[in-house]
């Protein structure tokens, strides 16, 4: 008798839980995409604003307006500090990055095969 389909058998779980896991993945995934578009959401007018005074200040004289909305696009994203440390950007409270915080966390206490 062939060894061959009880090794198929056997190895069944493993194949198993890494489908499992990539739809998992899959899931948060899209989770952080909804948090990432609330943010955007959230701190589009802010950016307007900023950049709106921004011009009105004349800070730049080449392409003020264009300058401008340059600088303040990145307002409110997470960025490395002077010594390499992650400063965390704005609006991680909102309920979905908070839901996608949950659900990653809950992910990475179920694995199995973590440390």
């Amino acid at each position: 008798m062939s060894k061959l389909p009880l090794l198929c058998l056997l190895s069944f779980p493993l194949f198993a839980s890494w489908a499992g896991a990539a739809d998992d993945e899959a899931r948060l995934r899209a989770l952080d995409q909804q948090c990432e578009e609330a943010r955007a959401k959230r701190l589009a007018p802010i950016r307007e604003e900023m950049a709106r005074r921004c011009v009105a200040e004349r800070r730049y004289l080449a392409n003020p307006e264009q300058d401008c909305r340059l600088e303040m696009s990145t307002y409110g994203d997470t960025f490395r500090g002077p010594r390499g440390a992650a400063i965390r950007g704005k609006f991680y409270d909102l309920p979905e990055c908070l839901a996608a915080a949950r659900a990653w966390k809950e992910w990475e206490a179920a694995r199995p095969w973590k440390n």
